[in-house]
């Protein structure tokens, strides 16, 4: 009995002390800044089921992305100024009539410029030609808009959340390390809804129903920003009959995706993920 109350002891006081450290982590500020961007390297990944309904007959496709972006940043008054290129980049739809697999070299070596800011809201200023059958699987060309995650506008402590009130919620999640260096941790909620939708191969926005959530986890390294970013991301889409639509449609997209920060590199090739 004397030993179980001993160790019981020793887990409580363990337990307290861990606690304790973790209230007195101090709120921390997360910005990103072009000592972080400039030479940085990012394999992103993702994969999708997307299942549709038009006219009564149902559809289901699963489609790849599998990509090493470069990116050089330097400072434009309080943003960054970002230019950023596919090194490689893999794309696939797989459908039940049969799986396109575009040629992308055409794409890799293009530019996307654009600014960020510092909690990483990004305004595209000029986006890479991307041909035809590489547009049919995938959106590449808005990439640079989706990649980096937002940040609190505010420092957070361990346990503190931060809103944006218009549906994004960022929590401060306990510390972890990893190499002897710490590594912050976010969870990432996002829930929202629009009244317009485009559907593939047209970028013409349609009157329809569409809500999107995501769910996922940030890390992020004090000095050196991002390091990976995960996410769930599931958008369904309701579209009535009219316009360039003959019958109504319906979709309904689940998305895997991690997005891993690489060696720096300046100008060498296949920089090697850490």
């Amino acid at each position: 009995m004397r030993a179980r109350l001993s160790l019981a002891a020793a887990l409580a006081v363990g337990s307290a002390a861990a606690a304790s450290a973790q209230q007195a982590t101090p709120p921390t500020e997360f910005r990103y800044t072009s000592p972080q961007l400039d030479c940085a390297s990012f394999v992103e990944r993702s994969r999708a089921h997307l299942d549709a309904v038009a006219g009564g007959r149902r559809r289901r496709e699963t489609i790849m992305r599998n990509g090493l972006l470069r990116l050089r940043a330097e400072p434009a008054g309080t943003d960054v100024a970002i230019e950023a290129w596919y090194d490689s980049l893999a794309l696939s739809r797989e459908s039940p009539e049969t799986t396109l697999v575009p040629d992308t070299e055409g794409l890799l070596g293009g530019r996307f410029r654009g600014t960020l800011g510092p909690g990483g809201r990004y305004t595209a200023i000029a986006r890479p030609f991307v041909p035809d059958e590489v547009g049919e699987v995938a959106d590449v060309g808005t990439a640079l808009e989706d990649l980096l995650p937002p940040l609190p506008s505010e420092p957070l402590a361990v346990g503190q959340r931060w809103t944006d009130g218009a549906g994004l919620e960022l929590r401060r999640l306990p510390d972890s390390t990893a190499h002897g260096r710490p590594i912050l941790r976010l969870a990432l909620r996002a829930r929202s809804r629009s009244d317009t939708a485009s559907i593939r191969g047209d970028t013409t926005r349609l009157a329809a129903s569409e809500t999107s959530s995501e769910d996922g986890q940030v890390d992020w390294d004090p000095g050196r920003g991002l390091l990976r970013r995960s996410r769930h991301l599931v958008i369904e889409t309701s579209v009535p009959a009219g316009g360039p639509l003959k019958q109504p449609f319906r979709s309904r997209l689940e998305q895997e995706g991690e997005l891993v920060r690489g060696a720096r590199a300046c100008g060498e090739k296949n920089p090697e993920v850490r």
